[in-house]
Parts: C-alpha cells; sequence; structure tokens
C-alpha cells in the first residue's frame, strides 16, 4: 500500500495520454482484459485465503470466483485510485478517465471512477476493503450453488468481522450501511461491462478470440451463461 501512496502523483504525461487515446479500439481494449486479468489472479489468490473458502464445495469455490470476481476487482480499484485528482493506476502510472477515450465505452469509465471515488470518500482502512472484498465474494444469491446456507454463514461471519472493524475505527456508525447499499451498483458495474464486451465482440470476435487472456475470456465470454449475475 505504501508504493501505491508513493505513485499516486507519477501521472502519465500529455503525450503518454494521446498515445493512449490514439490507440485502436481493439488494442486498448486488449491492454484492458490484460490488466483485468492480472487483477483477477490476485483475486483468485485472494479467495484461498478468506478463513472457510477452502472449506467450501469445490463447485461452489469456482462459481464464486466467476460470478464475482470483477466485483472484487471494481472494490479493491479504490486501493489504486487517487480521489484528488481523479486518476487510477494504469500500467504503471497513474492516469485520468480521457486516458481511456479509445475504448468507446465512455459511460461505462465514467460510473466505474466515479464508484471508485465514492468508495474512497468513506477511508477505508487496508483490513475493512479486505472484508468487504471478501463479503462481497462470499454471496449466497449466486446462481447454481450447491451449499447456499453454508455460503451464506460464511459471508454472516464476515460482516460481523467486518462491523467489528468498523466500529473500532470510524466514528460514523452508517459506514457498513453505506458499503452494503454499493453492492447494486457494483453489480451494474459488472454488468455495464458484460454488455460493452458483447458488443465489442460482434465487431472483433477474432481479437477476443485469438489475443484476450484465456482467463478473461473464461469469465467473461457473453456466450456463457455464467457471468456477473
Amino acid at each position: 500500500m505504501d508504493e501505491l501512496h508513493q505513485l499516486a502523483w507519477q501521472t502519465h504525461t500529455y503525450e503518454e495520454i494521446k498515445v493512449y487515446q490514439s490507440k485502436a479500439r481493439e488494442a486498448l481494449w486488449q491492454q484492458c482484459a490484460i490488466q483485468i486479468t492480472h487483477a483477477i489472479q490476485y483475486v483468485v489468490e485472494f479467495a484461498k485465503r478468506i478463513t472457510g473458502f477452502m472449506e467450501l464445495c469445490q463447485n461452489d469455490q469456482i462459481l464464486l470466483l466467476k460470478s464475482g470476481c470483477l466485483e472484487v476487482v471494481l472494490v479493491r480499484m479504490c486501493r489504486a485510485f487517487n480521489p484528488l485528482n481523479n486518476t487510477v493506476l494504469f500500467e504503471g502510472k497513474y492516469g485520468g478517465m480521457q486516458m481511456f477515450k479509445a475504448l468507446g465505452s465512455d459511460d461505462l469509465v465514467n460510473e466505474a471512477f466515479d464508484f471508485a471515488k465514492n468508495l474512497c470518500s468513506l477511508q477505508l482502512t487496508e483490513e475493512e476493503i479486505a472484508l468487504f472484498s471478501s463479503a462481497v465474494l462470499i454471496s449466497p444469491d449466486r446462481a447454481w450453488l450447491i451449499e447456499p446456507r453454508k455460503v451464506q454463514k460464511l459471508q454472516e461471519k464476515i460482516y460481523f468481522a467486518l462491523q467489528h472493524v468498523i466500529q473500532k475505527n470510524h466514528l460514523d456508525d452508517e459506514t457498513l450501511a453505506k458499503l452494503v447499499a454499493k453492492i447494486p451498483t457494483i453489480t451494474a458495474l459488472c454488468n455495464l461491462h458484460g454488455e460493452k464486451l458483447q458488443v465489442f465482440k460482434q465487431s472483433h470476435p477474432d481479437i477476443v478470440n485469438t489475443l484476450f487472456p484465456p482467463l478473461y475470456k473464461e469469465l467473461f465470454n457473453p456466450d456463457s451463461t455464467t457471468g456477473c449475475k
């Protein structure tokens, strides 16, 4: 986290931003897919360290990861977001929304930035971000779970721990309620990402099939029935 704070004012130069803006749409989509995949690989390792996650049946572990990994990436985005100048860490330096212009998905980018800024305003600690990420991932509402009750009990334990930490760290006793209220926004962002990917794939199927990371395709392939639900 200290490294992220040190990087926070290392922003992409005007010339570097111009390079991103002049990229072909498919090239920037590919770069973003690669960065998201790196973040998801971290989420998989993070999930393995959540107490009780590995005790869930394998089917439920896979389902929770497939349906919730992007939601966790969005929550953890606040760690790499600088709310003072509205920039996010991307390929080693911080940049603003204009850097992603070539994606042709301004609404998705704007909403993701707004969400990160709003989450940053709660001034969560590393422990609180980790616990909230765990609660978002361990959701008994996912379709096709074999043991939803077991998942629910684990999520309840996580929320109990989160509430305890928040009460210790924050004067505002509504912080937990504010976090829970953000979950529909997270889900909507995931769904919007899926819609944008589907539109992109319709015009660039070969790019998605041959150049996008295999894990990204497996998780977000719009032909698949499993995604952010």
